[in-house]
């Protein structure tokens, strides 16, 4: 995906970013999800979340949560191997 993502359906309406303090092996799941559904809690249906995180692993966890959650992931973009975006639509 390009990482010029400027489709004005995509436009985030709320941001979480998520950064390691310690470069700790593991998934950063067990916290990141969580934090995740909270701030979706406080959207409304059809606004969009930006996620910024700086673990690899995450994106596969946001496959998964994503799918089991019922949150539709609008698109995910790799700024430099260790940097995610995520968009979810609530």
């Amino acid at each position: 995906m390009n990482s010029k993502f400027t489709d004005p359906e995509y436009t985030p309406q709320a941001l979480l970013e998520f950064y390691r303090t310690n470069e700790s092996d593991g998934s950063t799941c067990s916290l990141l999800t969580p934090m995740i559904k909270a701030k979706m809690k406080g959207m409304l249906p059809g606004q969009v979340l930006e996620v910024r995180v700086d673990d690899p692993t995450a994106k596969e966890d946001i496959f998964s949560w994503s799918r089991m959650s019922g949150h539709k992931l609008l698109a995910l973009f790799e700024d430099e191997p260790q940097y995610l975006r995520f968009y979810l639509r609530r």
